[in-house]
């Protein structure tokens, strides 16, 4: 990704610049501004590309964080769009302060000082929504329809997707930034295809699959379930029952005890095809 960083202290973006591309296989281009008026006319004369990701204080000599995503916005997008992805950083958390930031347009948020853990898994929910939106938009945890199936994205959508910033689209972003794996299945007529049909960023890690590649696969398979184990989810599946905190060795993960918590998801008829399922180490 092309990331702009914009702070107006520069041991802050030099700190940034070093905590992004830490430990990472690939690297990102990383692009700097002292101010949000020194961004936007960089940005506009062409001396450096409208980036991919934005990474702005929030508290910054003239225009403020809240006024610059707006300026982006309006310029280079609607308070929506995904490109550019923009990361506001705040030394307060309060509500009213996470909230200003993103109906100014902002996509997400980071506290100071910066936990790099934190930081790269921003990143890479950024890159996936990133990917998402240039490849013509696709559904998420944040789509989901009251019977808990993911609405359909048409052909013809169009190659810039929108973030939604309301209170849902909140919910399915702290779904896909949660540590724990989070997976949606399908149980269908065959219930023991458990085939996915979403995984959050800790799922698609540990796994060791791509997104994609995981779309369609049977959990069950990927997590080598043994046929009692098998029997004994069909069971509590059959049943409509919450199936909570049931050891499992993965072989597929790390050689760990795995908790698993099913949660069924019911259509308007009262029947359950689908489960929400939340690995704990």
């Amino acid at each position: 990704m092309h990331i702009l960083l914009i702070d107006d202290s520069s041991s802050t973006r030099s700190l940034l610049r070093t905590l992004i591309n830490s430990g990472q296989a690939v690297r990102h281009e990383i692009s700097e501004a002292a101010s949000g008026e020194e961004s936007l006319q960089k940005v506009a004369s062409g001396e450096i590309n409208l980036p991919d990701l934005i990474i702005m204080d929030i508290n910054m000599g003239g225009m403020s964080g809240y006024e610059l995503c707006r300026q982006f916005r309006q310029q280079y997008g609607s308070a929506s769009d995904v490109i550019p992805y923009i990361i506001i950083v705040t030394a307060n958390e309060g509500v009213d302060v996470i909230n200003e930031a993103l109906d100014a347009g902002a996509n997400d948020y980071m506290a100071k000082p910066v936990n790099v853990k934190v930081l790269h898994v921003r990143l890479r929910v950024a890159e996936r929504l990133l990917s998402l939106a240039q490849a013509g938009g696709a559904p998420s945890v944040a789509g989901l329809s009251d019977a808990g199936r993911a609405s359909d994205v048409p052909s013809t959508a169009p190659k810039t997707a929108t973030v939604d910033n309301s209170r849902e689209s909140q919910i399915g972003l702290a779904i896909d930034q949660a540590d724990a794996p989070i997976a949606l299945v399908d149980i269908g007529e065959d219930p023991a295809a458990f085939k996915i049909s979403y995984a959050n960023l800790a799922m698609t890690d540990s796994s060791q699959f791509e997104y994609t590649e995981l779309m369609g696969k049977s959990l069950a398979e990927l997590e080598a379930w043994t046929p009692e184990f098998l029997a004994m989810v069909l069971s509590y599946i059959n049943r409509g029952a919450i199936l909570s905190h049931v050891p499992l060795w993965s072989k597929t993960r790390q050689q760990v005890p795995v908790h698993l918590s099913f949660y069924p998801i019911h259509a308007d008829d009262g029947s359950v095809q689908q489960y929400l399922v939340i690995h704990h180490f």
